[in-house]
Parts: C-alpha cells; structure tokens; sequence
C-alpha cells in the first residue's frame, strides 16, 4: 500500500474538521463583535465608544479561523484555484483587513487625555496654578496664618512673622503634593500612550498586512 493510499483516507476525514473548525472560530469572532456593538451606549456622547482595542484583540481568532478553513479546502481539492468556501475566506479576510485599516487613524486619533484621568489632569493642574497665585498673594498668606493660629497650630504668641512662614510652609508642602501627583498622572498617561500604541495600532498594522495576505492565498 502507497503513502498516499494510506494518507488519502485520513486525509478525508480531517479536511471537514479543519473547514468546521475554521468557520466555527470564524463565527465565535462575528458573535463577540455583536455582543461588544451590542453593549456599547450609543446614545451616551460624553464617553467615545471602545471598540477598536477588542476589535484588534479578537481578529487574531479570526485570522487563525480563515487559515485553518483555507488549509481544509486547500487540502481536500487542491486542484481547483477557486471554491466557495475559498471565496468566502477572501471575502471575510478582505472586510477585516479594511477594519483593520480603518482602526489605525482610529486608534492613532485617541487620545488618552480624554475621559477622567484627563479631568484629573486638568484639575491638578489647575488646582497647583490656584495655589501658586494663592501663594504670591501677601493677603491671603496673611489670612490663613491668622486661620491657623486661631486653629491653634500655632503658638499664642507667634508673631506675624511666624504666622506668614507657617502659612508658605503649608501651601509650599501642599503645591509640592499636587506636583507629584501630577508628575505620577502625566506618566501613566505616558505608558497608556506606549500601550496604545504598541497594543493598537502596530497590531492593527500587522493584522491588516495579515489578512490582505489571506485574502490574496484564498483565491491565488
């Protein structure tokens, strides 16, 4: 008995599975994508809708899905150039490469200064402005030492003197907080940044040079 007469039945009986079990993947990647579309508030305009992060997140089930198809076809009729399932392949890897491209300006374009971590940014930033004018400001350094000797943080008799240093230490130790907290907001946003870009947007490169490719091999 010859190789291929000893391959050829099992052959037969694998190149199924590896169709169903391509388009079986295939259709877990289509069911998450309606279950994300489904779930997103549409009508919400405060928040921008997240999807291309899962998007690129799942494709690579789909793309693994495709291959597996095409192999099965490839080795169950390996004489036809053409098959319906392999136009379907290309059809899929042809739509998903154009939503990968499509999620590249996307995900160049968001920006991770938007939502709350950039109100807090903001606020810290302008709060720190607040008290630096509070801070050059004599009156107002003058009051809050008279608030806090009549607090009694100070001693009975602190001179005027002592009140407006313990005034400027407070407000010197206070715009020293809100700059490390700033300091430590500005480099998370920075590695947000670094994620994003690495996580999105070159995995969306990679995945839309991926499936043109799968698209080109289904029907070549």
């Amino acid at each position: 008995m010859t190789e291929f007469e000893m391959g050829g039945p099992s052959n037969g009986r694998l190149t199924p599975l590896l169709r169903w079990l391509g388009l079986t993947m295939v259709v877990i990647l289509v069911l998450q994508m309606v279950a994300l579309l489904v779930g997103v508030d549409w009508s919400d305009e405060t928040t921008k809708p997240q999807i291309v992060g899962p998007l690129v997140a799942l494709s690579p089930l789909g793309l693994m899905g495709l291959l597996i198809a095409l192999i099965g076809s490839r080795v169950d009729v390996p004489e036809r150039r053409l098959t319906p399932l392999r136009l379907v392949v290309c059809a899929i890897s042809s739509l998903l490469a154009l939503a990968m491209i499509v999620a590249v300006p996307f995900s160049l374009g968001a920006d991770a200064a938007d939502g709350p971590a950039a109100e807090r940014l903001e606020q810290g930033r302008q709060a720190i402005k607040d008290a630096r004018s509070f801070r050059e400001n004599p009156k107002e350094v003058e009051q809050l030492g008279e608030q806090l000797a009549q607090a009694g943080q100070l001693a009975s008799d602190a001179s005027a003197e002592d009140k407006k240093r313990a005034a400027e230490t407070m407000i010197d130790t206070q715009i020293a907080q809100m700059d490390d907290q700033i300091e430590k907001l500005e480099s998370q946003q920075s590695r947000s940044g670094r994620q994003r870009v690495i996580g999105g947007t070159a995995s969306a490169v990679v995945l839309a040079i991926s499936f043109t490719l799968l698209a080109l091999a289904a029907v070549l």
